[in-house]
């Protein structure tokens, strides 16, 4: 009988603990704090990993009220959204490279100030100078094999307006080289240059302690055919830096913006150079540069438009490959091609904003029918790839 009230005592005693360490058990779950909304902390993203924490029971308890917090946080620290379209949180990280009240305020001052002395190199080819302007700024000043090219420079930097990322060039403006007046001050130098009295130059302001920029992936790595060997979609953004994902911002920009100005002196012209140097495309890129602050500078644009399509045929097979690459891209960018593709006025709008913000617009002239024409066809083919990488988007997120 002892051993029986001693049995039944200590299993009295044993529940009792029992008890006591749930309830501490518990306790300790509903004081647990719940994960920080901070960006980066995405909650987890599947049930396998739910599974795997400590706490579940409690957890599960606020599954329902949190879902769509949690969804949130996940959007908000996402590079992507919709498939193909940086976040609004990853544009906002871009430098802001020449502000539109800035570069006008520049345009305004080059087009007044006189020409105080020309120095050779840092600005290109050999016929081009680097220009001391009288209120203390330095433009390069472009002269052209032909005012074809001069041309290219002035309406590729409209275009890059029409499409929203102007602020990547640097500030164009157009001049008209005469001794007397704003270049008297030269005019000794000017007479033993190749330039021609009275050619129309571009002036495109001079930008200090510029960095080489090397193609990032997947560009750097080139397919067997000599184009690009991957395609810079939301899948392969897995695992990259702030920085490198802000660098991809503008990558994405510059490939529509060549492709549509089919200017072959920059990323094509490193992929042309492969067929004797298979290490091009770990060097620097042409007429692409890094400012101090990190943002990319699309320079020398002067092989677009008129020049680029006049060279079809020789320079496309690089730049269709390219313009394939890319299926991520600005919603602002897509959204001015989506509007020039439906209004079907790219030529007639390039023509009235170079008039609206160039005084010497009409001393070169504008793209001819056929090229006015070539605009519009890849205005519309740009529109149609856009469209396509959304299908694939939607496609993807199906099968998951």
């Amino acid at each position: 009988m002892a051993r029986a009230g001693l049995s039944r005592a200590a299993a009295l005693a044993l529940l009792l603990a029992s008890a006591s360490l749930a309830g501490l058990w518990v306790g300790r779950l509903a004081e647990e704090p719940e994960i920080s909304p901070a960006l980066g902390a995405s909650p987890p993203k599947t049930f396998r990993a739910l599974l795997t924490l400590p706490g579940e029971d409690a957890r599960r308890r606020r599954v329902g009220r949190g879902r769509e917090r949690g969804r949130g946080r996940a959007a908000a620290a996402s590079p992507v959204r919709g498939g193909v379209f940086w976040s609004r949180w990853l544009e906002a990280q871009v430098p802001r490279g020449f502000p539109a009240a800035e570069a006008a305020s520049w345009l305004r001052a080059a087009r007044a100030a006189a020409v105080v002395a020309l120095e050779r190199g840092g600005c290109g080819r050999a016929p081009n100078r680097l220009a001391r302007l009288s209120d203390g700024s330095r433009a390069c000043v472009r002269y052209g094999i032909n005012p074809e090219q001069v041309q290219g420079e002035a309406l590729s930097y409209h275009l890059a307006g029409l499409l929203g990322f102007q602020e990547r060039l640097p500030p164009v403006a157009l001049s008209r080289v005469e001794a007397p007046g704003a270049w008297a001050a030269v005019g000794e130098e000017l007479r033993g240059s190749p330039w021609a009295e009275g050619a129309v130059v571009s002036l495109a302001r001079w930008v200090d302690n510029l960095t080489d920029v090397v193609a990032p992936q997947p560009w750097r790595a080139p397919a067997r055919d000599g184009g690009p060997g991957g395609v810079l979609s939301a899948s392969a953004l897995r695992g990259l830096s702030l920085s490198q994902l802000v660098e991809l911002v503008q990558w994405s920009d510059l490939i529509l913006f060549d492709y549509l100005t089919a200017n072959f002196d920059r990323l094509v012209s490193n992929l042309f150079s492969l067929q004797w140097d298979p290490r091009v495309m770990h060097r620097a890129t042409r007429n692409l540069h890094r400012a101090p602050d990190g943002g990319l500078v699309f320079l020398d644009n002067e092989a677009g438009l008129g020049h680029g399509y006049r060279l079809l045929s020789v320079w496309d097979r690089y730049n269709e490959p390219l313009l394939r690459s890319v299926c991520v891209f600005r919603e602002g960018t897509a959204a001015r091609v989506r509007d020039l593709h439906r209004l079907r006025n790219a030529a007639s709008e390039l023509l009235r904003v170079y008039r609206a913000r160039e005084p010497l617009a009409e001393s070169l002239g504008f793209l001819s029918e056929q090229q006015a024409r070539l605009l519009q066809e890849r205005i519309d083919l740009v529109h149609q790839h856009i469209l396509h990488c959304q299908a694939q988007a939607q496609a993807a997120r199906g099968d998951r």
